[in-house]
C-alpha cells in the first residue's frame, strides 16, 4: 500500500503534479492560446473552482514543455499574491524566481526601489535581472482580488494599488522584454476592475 494520493486537499495543484492533473485539457489549451495572443490573461471563477490549479499545474506545465507556439520552453516564472504588501511581494516573487543574485546586499530594497520608480518599473526590474538566454518571464498574480481589499484599507493602499496595476499593464504593452502576466481572481470581484484605468480593457 502507498501513501500517494491524487488529491492535494485544499491547496492548489503545483506544476510538478501535472501527472495527477487531468480533465481540463481544453481549458489549458485555450488559456495557453489566449496568453500567446494577449500576454495578459485573467482566470476568473468562483471560490474553490480550481483557478490556481489550472494556472500553477496546467498552464505552467504547458509553457515549460514548449507548448506555446513561438515562445520556446525557456520560462522564468514568478508567483505572488498581493496580500497587504503588493510591492514587497512582487519584488520577492521576482527574487524567488531566481532572477537576481539572492546574496546581493539589499537586493529586496533595490528591486522594490526600481519597480516603484516609474510606470515602467516592472519592466526595468526585469531588464536588470540575470535572465537566461531567450527566456520569457511569466508573472502569476494569484488571488488578484486582494489588490482591491488593499486599495480600500487606507491611504497607502489608495496610492499603491493603482501603481501596482499600472506596472502590470505597462509590462505587457512594451516589446523590449517578453513579459507575460496571468491573474487569478474570484468572479464576485469582477466589477471592481472598472475602478482602475485600463484594467478592464487589458
Amino acid at each position: 500500500m502507498t501513501d500517494l494520493t491524487p488529491y492535494p486537499g485544499l491547496r492548489p495543484f503545483q506544476s510538478e503534479e501535472d501527472y495527477l492533473f487531468f480533465g481540463r485539457e481544453e481549458q489549458i489549451a485555450d488559456l495557453t492560446e489566449r496568453l500567446q495572443q494577449h500576454r495578459f490573461v485573467a482566470v476568473v471563477g468562483s471560490s474553490g473552482s480550481g483557478k490556481s490549479s489550472l494556472v500553477r499545474c496546467g498552464l505552467l506545465s504547458q509553457l515549460q514543455g514548449g507548448m506555446m507556439v513561438g515562445a520556446g520552453a525557456s520560462w522564468q516564472i514568478a508567483v505572488m499574491q498581493p496580500g497587504g504588501d503588493p510591492l514587497g511581494n512582487l519584488a520577492n516573487a521576482l527574487i524567488n524566481a531566481e532572477l537576481y543574485d539572492e546574496d546581493e546586499e539589499d537586493i529586496e530594497h533595490h528591486v522594490m526601489a526600481t519597480i516603484n520608480r516609474s510606470t515602467n518599473g516592472l519592466v526595468e526590474a526585469v531588464k536588470q535581472a540575470d535572465l537566461e538566454e531567450n527566456a520569457n518571464i511569466l508573472l502569476v498574480v494569484d488571488q488578484f482580488e486582494e489588490i482591491f481589499r488593499f486599495h480600500e484599507a487606507g491611504q497607502k493602499g489608495e496610492e499603491l494599488a493603482p501603481d501596482f496595476i499600472r506596472w502590470l499593464i505597462h509590462a505587457v504593452k512594451q516589446n523590449e522584454v517578453p513579459i507575460y502576466i496571468v491573474l487569478t481572481m474570484r468572479s464576485d470581484f469582477l466589477g471592481d476592475c472598472a475602478r482602475f484605468t485600463g484594467l478592464a480593457e487589458a
